[in-house]
């Protein structure tokens, strides 16, 4: 099939079944821990006391089934996000480097190319995101969504589409930031690894170095942009109750925009308040980044 193609269309379209596969592969075995990192943000004055307190309690009262809330939704959008986001960040990466600029400085090309890749692919990944996450912490807001299709309704009828896209700047303003290191510290890591074991072709990286650099660098992407995140979330989770019950009903919090609920939270929960979470968020994270990047980068270095 691929070899009646030319080589640029050859090449994209093994992009993209690399890429799909990777994004349905790594939201599997993470969601449990995605959900336990999103009542961890949502709460103010300290509902849980540990990782280990929400746990308990979400399947005290939800069974196991309370950590894969929003799961059908962030499943079946992960093929065509994860799609988007990695063909964006390739096809970035070969207009870039048809700058001087970005030809003299890899790093910042990198840094570039993954900022762009969110953008784009936000376009998927917000819809998704306002779903999932609304699902994932309802329990904890008293909210009364059915399932996931009775979410995508009721939050098409209270809010419309545009409603549910409001909150696109949020979302690119953290995860932007995140993708950016993300991928140009993985880009650094995977040559130092090729460096390492003394190997010129990405073929020759083993799967399990894959992982180890793409866990490196998620890791530290992911701590660094949990204030971000943070902030993002809990902008989410206000509209949908503003959506219910006006200003009023927003009674945990109430943000004019993002940089006011990265300041009100620094104001009001300390610095800690920005950070909390973050555990979570790098439990995610890194078996996330490393089995993703990791399929994603050996299917297409076996693939082209």
């Amino acid at each position: 099939f691929f070899r009646n193609m030319g080589s640029e269309s050859q090449e994209m379209l093994k992009v993209m079944a690399a890429s799909t596969l990777s994004g349905l592969v790594a939201r599997i075995p993470m969601h449990p821990i995605d959900t336990l990192k999103a009542k961890l943000q949502v709460q103010v004055k300290g509902n849980y006391s540990s990782m280990a307190s929400v746990a308990m309690r979400t399947i005290r009262e939800g069974g196991v089934a309370g950590l894969y809330a929003g799961f059908p939704t962030a499943f079946l959008g992960s093929a065509p996000a994860s799609c988007l986001y990695w063909t964006s960040y390739e096809a970035s990466k070969k207009v870039l480097f048809k700058v001087k600029l970005m030809v003299d400085n890899p790093n910042l090309a990198h840094f570039t190319a993954g900022f762009l890749a969110e953008v784009f692919s936000c376009v998927l990944w917000v819809p998704i995101d306002v779903v999932k996450e609304r699902l994932q912490v309802q329990s904890d807001l008293k909210s009364a969504y059915k399932g996931n299709i009775d979410a995508i309704k009721t939050i098409y009828r209270t809010e419309g589409w545009g409603g549910v896209y409001k909150g696109y700047g949020a979302t690119v303003l953290s995860f932007g930031p995140f993708s950016a290191v993300w991928l140009m510290l993985n880009e650094k890591f995977k040559l130092m690894a090729q460096s390492a074991l003394g190997v010129t072709s990405p073929k020759d990286i083993p799967f399990v170095v894959f992982m180890a650099t793409g866990a490196s660098a998620g890791s530290i992407a992911a701590l660094l942009t949990n204030p971000l995140d943070k902030a993002k979330l809990r902008l989410q989770v206000q509209r949908a109750q503003m959506a219910q019950g006006g200003k009023q009903a927003a009674n945990r919090f109430y943000y004019r925009g993002f940089f006011d609920a990265l300041w009100s939270i620094y104001s009001i929960e300390g610095a800690a308040g920005l950070f909390r979470g973050a555990g979570a968020r790098v439990l995610f994270q890194a078996p996330s980044t490393a089995i993703s990047i990791a399929c994603f980068d050996w299917l297409r270095a076996r693939l082209l």
